[in-house]
């Protein structure tokens, strides 16, 4: 018996919205769908798939962002901060004056023309400015001078693109200067306004996320002084990606493309003046292949217990 080797199987937007339509009975293998009815399916299926971050479909969805810290600082707001998924970091390898446009590099690798650059300065704060030119493998230009000096070997950070407002975050470590994690505590609104200082200066030992519409805002407690911590690393939750076009594939494991498509349906069904009877018969396998897949995708980790001192 032949057996495909392949494994790369994937379906489209297009793909979904056909096979739901199907299912729903009002168009045959082959028909054409209007293009109305493409957009209102659309719509529905952006919405629909959106709506199931709040059951719980996250694994897939997390991404491990870097947020840069500054001193005395007490909140980012998680959008517009300089917070990536990935940076290069190199050092000054010759101390760089106050208003200094042209550093020179222990190497340039992976920096290009416009990346956001951060120069760790000698007062521990980090001057944020775009890259100019990289005119070398050991020297770019910046778009603003520093702010002040930077001794040789200060560390210099720099990425392409920022990361978005996180849906919520779910682990967060600090990273100390020799890329060492710590564990740090994601607490909740009441328990970071009971702190009686929140300029308390040190290492970060707890965050608060408040995920507010356009830009989330991530308290950090107590405030680090920026000599030894410069960096968060968070596991932040994202929405799945928009379906923009017909050729556009799901933010999605395959397993749940037949999910997708019975619960495609079932949001559908009501539109079609389909009978109640039959709009309940789909909306029965479709929470049941949700429920199935919900139960599948989860983390294969221990769970633990114990007790916690409430101040």
């Amino acid at each position: 018996m032949a057996v495909s080797a392949s494994k790369n199987y994937s379906i489209t937007r297009a793909k979904i919205i056909e096979a739901a339509l199907r299912k729903v009975g009002v168009y045959d293998q082959g028909e054409a769908v209007s293009g109305s009815e493409i957009s209102a399916a659309a719509e529905a299926l952006n919405m629909m798939v959106k709506e199931w971050v709040a059951r719980g479909i996250d694994i897939w969805l997390r991404d491990e962002v870097t947020l840069f810290l500054q001193p005395d600082t007490q909140s980012y707001s998680l959008g517009t901060a300089n917070m990536t998924r990935s940076y290069v970091e190199t050092t000054l390898s010759a101390a760089a004056a106050s208003s200094a446009t042209t550093l020179t590099l222990t190497s340039s690798t992976g920096m290009t023309a416009a990346d956001f650059i951060g120069v760790k300065l000698n007062d521990n704060t980090i001057h944020w400015t775009t890259i100019s030119t990289v005119p070398s493998s050991t020297s770019v230009t910046i778009a603003s001078g520093l702010a002040s000096a930077a001794a040789s070997g200060k560390k210099v950070y720099a990425y392409t693109t920022k990361a978005g407002r996180p849906q919520k975050i779910v682990n967060a470590y600090r990273r100390d200067k020799n890329n060492i994690d710590t564990e740090i505590a994601i607490i909740g609104e009441s328990e970071y306004w009971q702190q009686s200082n929140k300029s308390s200066d040190g290492p970060p030992v707890e965050v608060w996320y408040q995920p507010t519409m356009t830009t989330g805002t991530l308290y950090v407690w107590p405030v680090d002084g920026g000599a030894n911590w410069d960096k968060l690393v968070l596991s932040a939750q994202y929405l799945p990606d928009d379906f923009d076009t017909q050729a556009d594939n799901p933010e999605f494991p395959i397993e749940w493309a037949n999910t997708i498509v019975w619960n495609l349906a079932a949001e559908l069904s009501s539109e079609y003046g389909i009978p109640e009877r039959e709009q309940g018969r789909l909306w029965q396998i479709a929470e049941h292949k949700l429920f199935e897949l919900l139960a599948y995708d989860t983390e294969n980790a221990s769970v633990e217990f114990g007790l916690r001192y409430e101040r």
